[in-house]
């Protein structure tokens, strides 16, 4: 008989496995994608919102194209997972049964955790404030910029210091520049802990060209209408304030039992199982440590990740011993402005610990970047 295979979520992860199960397994097996929206979005389009150099309406794709390449799409919210028989409940299609179950929900954005900011801040990773924030800077003649990590993890941890640097351009095609500071709040002592020292230091040089303050140790406390206030006691004026929200696990996911009562759900590193033999977990709903830090929350990771649980599914389907497993290694793109970008290679089970490489900005960089979004719409929508 035909197995049922669930995911749980269509960004990255859940779109690269979706793909590859049906291209290799017989059509009597079903594969089947759920998510709350009706089409996808890279988070690196935001950017290019930001910039002006894309609108939002003309970035997102459908995901209904799905059912013509033979894979079911329920534009739907998952509600419960229940483990112990098999089931998910969705809220318009009722329970659904599986015989694997791949969540890849990602992370939820908790802004409400930071009183003050809802109303006063600009979500930098809410797709339909990016083109709010960017009329706003538009309008700012002078002032203060605060741009807050307001929780750790968080997802692409590059974008907050892309973002820096876009915003000063913006500000300088307005005119505005000269009579606006810009300031970047972290609570990490460094730029990008999980790259180390060395490339932080770099990045921050990068951002300090741009005129942007780096302020690190500065963990958001609370917002009022002129004022940040952080854990240290620091007290900071502005005027606009854009921020990256708390990450959390999705309620679902809390629920289910599949965290252990941790934050996040905890996964083989290899094979990227969970401790429910037929269920996988990949992306951001994820938590794999490396010595004392975690991997990144990054589409790239969630996409290799997937590559690997696909073909796992696939090889016990068939009957054909598995030998593929997750690497751990990946890469990143970081914008500079001026149509280059920086590319980061990483490799984070070396043996001797997490190696990371960052090659110069370059145009040919940016292209990659542009070219990394074209290709995956095209395969997993197309």
């Amino acid at each position: 008989m035909g197995k049922r295979i669930l995911i749980l979520g269509a960004g990255f992860g859940g779109l690269t496995a979706a793909n590859i199960l049906r291209k290799n397994l017989h059509s009597d097996h079903r594969v089947m994608v759920i998510d709350r929206k009706n089409w996808f979005m890279m988070g690196l389009v935001k950017l290019w919102i930001l910039e002006g150099i894309r609108k939002l309406e003309e970035s997102q794709t459908p995901l209904n194209g799905l059912n013509a390449k033979g894979i079911e799409f329920l534009n739907d919210e998952v509600t419960k997972i229940d483990s112990g028989s098999g089931k998910v409940h969705a809220k318009d299609h009722g329970w659904i049964e599986y015989d694997y179950l791949i969540v890849a929900l990602g992370a939820e954005l908790a802004p409400e955790k930071v009183p003050g900011f809802i109303g006063r801040g600009y979500n930098l990773y809410d797709p339909q404030q990016v083109p709010k924030l960017r009329d706003r800077l538009l309008s700012i003649n002078r002032g203060r910029v605060a741009i807050t990590i307001m929780g750790m993890p968080y997802k692409c941890p590059p974008a907050p210091y892309e973002a820096s640097i876009i915003i000063s351009n913006v500000l300088k095609k307005s005119g505005s520049r000269n009579a606006v500071e810009i300031d970047l709040y972290t609570p990490a002592p460094i730029a990008l802990p999980v790259a180390g020292p060395q490339i932080s230091a770099g990045v921050v040089e990068i951002i300090s060209q741009n005129g942007v303050r780096f302020n690190p140790l500065h963990k958001l406390q609370s917002v009022t209408d002129k004022q940040l206030e952080f854990e240290n006691g620091t007290k900071k004026d502005y005027d606009l304030l854009a921020g990256i929200p708390p990450h959390r696990v999705p309620e679902v996911v809390r629920n289910s039992g599949l965290t252990g009562g941790g934050d996040w759900i905890q996964v083989d590193k290899h094979t990227m199982k969970t401790s429910i033999g037929n269920i996988f977990a990949i992306g951001d709903v994820t938590e794999i440590k490396v010595g004392k830090l975690a991997l990144p929350k990054a589409g790239i990771f969630a996409e290799e990740q997937a590559k690997v649980v696909a073909q796992e599914i696939i090889d016990e389907i068939v009957s054909t011993p598995s030998i593929t497993t997750f690497s751990g290694q990946g890469y990143c793109f970081m914008e500079v402005g001026n149509g280059r970008a920086g590319y980061l290679e990483a490799d984070f089970y070396n043996q001797a610990g997490p190696l990371l490489n960052m090659k110069a900005p370059s145009a040919e960089n940016y292209e990659k970047k542009q070219d990394f979004e074209r290709t995956r719409i095209k395969d997993w929508l197309f």
